[in-house]
Order: structure tokens, then sequence, then C-alpha cells
């Protein structure tokens, strides 16, 4: 008896050093020394998000100004420059005049500009383009 389990330890071994020889030669190796020291990555900027527009003041924005310069055109016939604060109000802007000279051709004869500086009086205005 005491034989076979001297048999079942050498055989048990065997499969052990088996299996550690298998595993460990699929596994990536590692050097035992680090000559060169780690990549240290910059940290990476986050952009900072846009301000969302605040919907109201862009209602208002519009009645104010497209809304009027609209119906300078439409009545008068001559081209009008309304000025914006920003980039995105008035890529929002020339998309709704894109949409609305389809029914209107006189919405050609508005044009948007992009302007930081409010008009006298601390407010922007739409100035007629004399042509």
């Amino acid at each position: 008896m005491q034989q076979t389990t001297t048999k079942q330890q050498k055989l048990q071994a065997a499969v052990r050093l088996s299996w550690t020889n298998f595993i460990q030669s699929k596994r990536p190796q590692r050097p035992f020394l680090r000559l060169v020291p780690p990549v240290v990555l910059p940290p990476v900027v986050q952009p900072e998000p846009e301000p969302a527009l605040d919907p109201i003041a862009l209602t208002i924005l519009a009645v104010n100004r497209l809304g009027l310069a609209t119906q300078r055109c439409v009545a008068i016939g001559k081209a009008t420059t309304i000025t914006v604060p920003d980039a995105r109000t008035a890529e929002i802007f020339r998309a709704a005049l894109t949409e609305m000279q389809k029914s209107r051709r006189t919405d050609r004869l508005i044009d948007i500009v992009v302007t930081a500086e409010p008009g006298p009086g601390g407010r922007a205005r739409n100035v007629p383009v004399e042509a």
C-alpha cells in the first residue's frame, strides 16, 4: 500500500510540474531588472464644454433681430446685416434662414455677422446694408 501512495505522489508531482511549465511558458516574460524607467503619460486635457444656449434668450434674439430684419427685407427689399454675440447663435440663425428661404426669397438678403461687442446703448442692432 505504501508503494501505490508513492506512485500516486510521483504521478501528481509530474502532472503538477507539467501544468506549471505549460502555464509559465504561455505567460509573457517579464524582465527581472528594469533598465528603462516606465513611460509617464501626460495628463489628458479635456476641452471645456461649450456653455449651453439659453433657449429663452435665443428666442428673444430671434424675435427681436431675425423677425424684424425679415419684415424689413420683405417690405423694403434691401439687404440687412444681423449681429449676433457668438458663432453658435450665428450657426442657428443661418440654419433658420436657410429653412425660411424655401418659402420667402427675400430672406436671402439677410446676412448674419458675429460680433463680440454690443452696439450703442449696450445692445447689438440690425444694420441695413447700403447697396
